[in-house]
C-alpha cells in the first residue's frame, strides 16, 4: 500500500536548526506499507556499508507508532496508519487502543499534515 497524497508536517520553531543548510522547516512524505513474505529474521541494516538512517528499530503493534512518535509528527502517523490499515488488514483492522482518541485529539492541528483521516 501507499498513501494517496503527500503527508506533511512543519517543525515547531524550537526544532528548526537555523545554522544548517539547506534549512529544514518540515517534511512531506508518501508512506509505503510492505508485507514481509516470510518469518521475521534479524535484519542487518549495516550490511550495505552505508550509515543507517536510524540508530535502532523494533517490531511493534500496528497503532503504537502514533503514541511513540514526537507530538508534532503524530497527525501524520495517524493519517498514514488509518489510510494503510485496509491494506495491512484486509479482513478488518485491529481495534484502536484506548488511548487513541485522547492522544490524537490532543495533538490535532499541531502538524499541518494533510490527507488521511
Amino acid at each position: 500500500g501507499r498513501t494517496a497524497h503527500w503527508l506533511r508536517y512543519r517543525l515547531p520553531p524550537r526544532y528548526i536548526r537555523r545554522n544548517r543548510h539547506p534549512l529544514c522547516v518540515g517534511q512531506k512524505q508518501h508512506w509505503f506499507l510492505l508485507r514481509l513474505a516470510r518469518e521475521p529474521v534479524a535484519f542487518d541494516f549495516t550490511s550495505t556499508g552505508e550509515e543507517p538512517e536510524f540508530d535502532e528499530w523494533r517490531w511493534t503493534e500496528f497503532w503504537e507508532p502514533v503514541r511513540e512518535v514526537i507530538y508534532f509528527k503524530r497527525k501524520v502517523y495517524r493519517s498514514a496508519l488509518v489510510e494503510l490499515a485496509p491494506a495491512a488488514f484486509p479482513a478488518g483492522q485491529p481495534a484502536r487502543p484506548a488511548w487513541w482518541n485522547t492522544l490524537t485529539r490532543a495533538s490535532a492541528g499541531t502538524t499541518g499534515a494533510s490527507g488521511g483521516a
